[in-house]
């Protein structure tokens, strides 16, 4: 990956909303400089709770790390949060290797035969053959689909992935 900043940025956080939620995004932004929790809850408006299970789901993904320390008066312990920089890239390729291959898949079973459609379902020529080309669930008539479209989108996803992991 490259160590342009702001495309990576804009990168992760595309991810992030597709993989988890743009709440996600919006936490991870405020942790440009390490925040306790509560700060981070405060700038928000939002519950303190909401906010830790937000950083708890980065910190599963090793996206955010915390250091912990713990109040001699009150015996709380409060926690201070900061992004995992070292570790973004290494999520970034990860995901896209695994969305690559997924996309890898369908493209694979799009190619395999013809399918057929009807206004509610997909089906295989040979799912087709067995219920005499009607549609088990709706009662029309399988007819040829044309995938093209499906398979143009796919290669077209699967070069831009391939582009972003060089």
């Amino acid at each position: 990956m490259g160590s342009d900043n702001s495309s990576n940025n804009s990168l992760l956080n595309y991810i992030l909303e597709e993989s988890m939620s743009k709440d996600h995004v919006i936490v991870m932004e405020k942790l440009s400089e390490p925040k306790h929790d509560e700060d981070i809850a405060a700038e928000l408006n939002l519950k303190a709770t909401i906010v830790r299970t937000l950083l708890n789901e980065l910190h599963a993904k090793n996206l955010v790390e915390y250091e912990r320390t713990k109040n001699k008066k009150t015996g709380w312990y409060t926690y201070l949060w900061k992004k995992r920089e070292d570790k973004i890239d290494e999520f970034i390729q990860s995901y896209l290797t695994h969305k690559l291959d997924i996309l890898n898949k369908q493209l694979q079973v799009e190619k395999q035969g013809i399918t057929f459609a009807c206004s509610c379902n997909r089906v295989s020529l040979e799912e087709a053959i067995e219920t005499n080309f009607i549609c088990p669930r709706c009662n029309e008539t399988f007819i040829e689909f044309d995938n093209e479209k499906i398979i143009r989108k796919l290669e077209s996803e699967i070069r831009k992935i391939n582009k972003l992991l060089k």
